[in-house]
């Protein structure tokens, strides 16, 4: 749990307390909060509708950049 909780640390605005809900409420990946329902993220005790937004758009974001990490086609020129 303390392994999650200090991922789900790394989005501003998440600290102990809250990481510990969202680890609860099985939100316990970046990758999770970032597909989660912003409705299922709000109802979580301590986030109000403009945390939620923050941490979503953090959470999108950190996940689509480890994405595009991945990719090894990505910057590459294909010669024909």
């Amino acid at each position: 749990m303390k392994k999650q909780m200090k991922e789900l640390q790394k989005l501003k605005g998440i600290g102990e307390i809250l990481s510990q809900r969202l680890v609860e409420a099985s939100y316990d990946t970046i990758a999770k909060v970032a597909a989660a329902d912003e409705k299922g993220l709000a109802r979580i005790e301590g986030m109000n509708p403009k945390k939620v937004r923050s941490i979503f758009t953090q959470a999108r974001k950190m996940t689509g950049e480890a994405e595009k990490s991945r990719h090894t086609w990505q910057g590459e020129r294909h010669i024909r």
